[in-house]
């Protein structure tokens, strides 16, 4: 007889924990990331290390498939999702990344010759990129030049105009780090009658992130940087009141309004492929899915981000800028450049410097690279160098370890 295989030994599948102290518990916070125990990780902001409890999920994803062991009781991440930004679960969708995000706000946006578009010099090329087919329209891309890594209220109140259509911004700059205050923005944009397409990649995880309070109109983040899960999931949000005034340009299936209360439309004898379809859609934001997410990449997802909701996000936050600002005062006691702004309101956990020279910047990420540190080296808009990311795993033992390495760099 064959063994019995042994399935899911977590039947509950939420992967919750008991809500931590982040400081007090921190030993017990970083037993969630396996590859602490091998490298000193700060590089957050490009990929996170995966949280183990991601993996458990995903491998009991596999046990149900490998073994059809009945049908197990699905997760439900939209919630997790809508909790981790203060948004509503009907106001959420999946996307794979944070470029389909952008890239299904902007496909169906309908903008004219004579309007405009403002984002930064120093936004991620993705926020930039998806609007570039709307300059063969007549609209103009507005980009508003930064001043040493900083970008103030008053660049933006300059800006943007009566003919401005859309505000597209990284809630936290890839290079520079520097956090934008987005309620004030939303208001700038609303008051001219814009909406503010807000991409929270680099903020969602070490900051506390509210769009109801913040007033943005749709907001992207990713699965892969500081929420420490695998690529291909992320989330859309779509504010209520502008789900009706938008339709997708990508139309999966399954958000008709009909189908997506019965069910699998194949099953019944009256399916139609035509007639079964011409509806309207959902009346939620899930009518903007693509349908493109994986089952296993949610599953993953989940526990992911049930992770980051059993932790205090005011907590959280503290420590992140803690750990930021106690890098940042050691780097200025090395005597190199920090882009990153200074003042705890204006920043996160994502800090570049440069030590003056590209040669020395590319020779100090590849010696901490061999003391098992690990950073990146981005630029944008001439604003870069070395990228450190402090996640709230990340402790001063960690940053004092950098220092002491890259201070033998300079030397």
């Amino acid at each position: 007889m064959a063994p019995t295989p042994i399935l899911n030994p977590r039947p509950n599948l939420q992967y919750s924990v008991k809500a931590m102290n982040v400081d007090s518990e921190i030993v017990k916070l970083r037993d969630e990331f396996p590859i602490l125990k091998y490298k000193t990780y700060l590089n957050s902001a490009a990929h996170g290390p995966a949280l183990r409890r991601v993996h458990d999920a995903v491998q009991d994803w596999w046990r149900f498939k490998m073994c059809e062991d009945g049908s197990p009781r699905m997760p439900e991440p939209k919630a997790e999702a809508s909790k981790l930004i203060g948004a509503d679960p009907d106001e959420v969708c999946w996307v794979t990344r944070v470029s389909q995000g952008l890239n299904t706000v902007a496909g169906m946006s309908k903008l004219k010759k004579g309007e405009n578009i403002v984002v930064t010099d120093l936004a991620y090329p993705s926020n930039v990129f998806v609007w570039l087919p709307y300059k063969a329209k007549g609209v103009e891309i507005r980009r508003i030049a930064h001043h040493d890594g900083r970008i103030e209220l008053s660049d933006f109140e300059k800006a943007v105009d009566d003919r401005t259509r859309v505000v597209c911004i990284s809630r936290v700059e890839w290079t520079s780090g520097l956090k934008y205050d987005m309620e004030t923005i939303s208001e700038v944009a609303h008051d001219h009658g814009a909406v503010v397409v807000d991409d929270a990649y680099q903020a969602v995880g070490p900051t506390e992130v509210d769009v109801h309070a913040d007033g943005v109109d749709f907001m992207t983040f990713g699965s892969e940087k500081w929420l420490c899960c695998p690529t291909m999931a992320g989330v859309l949000y779509v504010r209520r009141s502008l789900i009706g005034d938008y339709d997708p340009s990508y139309r999966f299936y399954m958000t008709v309004d009909d189908i997506a209360k019965i069910g699998q439309p194949w099953l019944y004898a009256d399916h139609d492929n035509l007639a079964s379809y011409e509806k309207p859609l959902l009346r939620t934001a899930e009518k903007f899915d693509s349908g493109c997410v994986s089952e296993e990449a949610l599953w993953g997802f989940n526990a992911c981000l049930g992770f980051w909701n059993s932790l205090d996000k005011g907590q959280v936050e503290r420590r992140v800028k803690r750990l930021s600002g106690y890098l940042i005062d050691g780097l200025r006691s090395l005597g190199v450049k920090v882009n990153t702004p200074l003042e705890p309101e204006n920043r996160a956990g994502l800090v570049t410097y440069t030590t003056g020279r590209y040669e020395v910047n590319q020779r100090s990420v590849s010696a901490l690279a061999s003391a098992g540190i690990i950073v990146a080296h981005r630029y944008a808009g001439g604003v870069g160098g070395v990228r450190v990311s402090t996640n709230v795993f990340n402790t001063e033992e960690e940053i004092d370890r950098l220092l002491e390495v890259q201070g033998k760099q300079l030397k």
